[in-house]
């Protein structure tokens, strides 16, 4: 009986870090499989974000002020 046991790399690794982990499980004696999986878009995100279409048109206010307030560009900043 086969028991795969799976290991997932949250960080994108480059080609050497890479080559030093298969070296060490080589070492081992350990087959190894690799793919590589994007994550999957969660499609409801474009529905939900639809919904909040116009919620804030009677008032007064655009993204650019709210980045500015957001962000503070229009803030001295005193060192």
């Amino acid at each position: 009986m086969n028991i795969m046991t799976r290991i997932t790399l949250k960080n994108n690794i480059d080609n050497m870090q890479m080559s030093v982990l298969m070296g060490l499980f080589d070492s081992w004696n350990v087959n190894v499989e690799i793919t590589d999986e994007s994550t999957p878009v969660n499609k409801n995100f474009s529905q939900l974000f639809s919904k909040t279409r116009g919620m804030w048109q009677d008032y007064n206010i655009d993204g650019t002020k709210l980045r500015n307030s957001a962000w503070g560009i229009n803030e001295k900043t005193v060192i």
